[in-house]
């Protein structure tokens, strides 16, 4: 749930996330670099939410399932939209 204690990290969390998909428009990147980059926002929203949660809630194995799954989903529509823009 969004709170004012988790402010910080929903802000952190945006800005590299918004940073990542700046990057991803880039035309004169090659494809290969923007699924990198597609992989890396994917991979590091998981691990921010799995040490989010380490740190302030508690971490289970659904947990951990729900990040992944979403980063997949993620990482795939992102795929997607790049083929259709770029």
């Amino acid at each position: 749930m969004f709170t004012k204690k988790h402010i910080l990290y929903y802000i952190i969390l945006s800005v590299i996330l918004l940073f990542g998909l700046f990057l991803l428009l880039q035309k004169n990147l090659s494809s290969s670099m923007h699924i990198f980059i597609a992989l890396l926002l994917c991979l590091f929203y998981v691990i921010w939410g799995i040490v989010h949660h380490r740190f302030n809630h508690s971490v289970s194995a659904r947990i951990v399932l729900e990040y992944v799954l979403i980063g997949i989903v993620g990482f795939l529509i992102l795929n997607f939209l790049l083929q259709i823009v770029l």
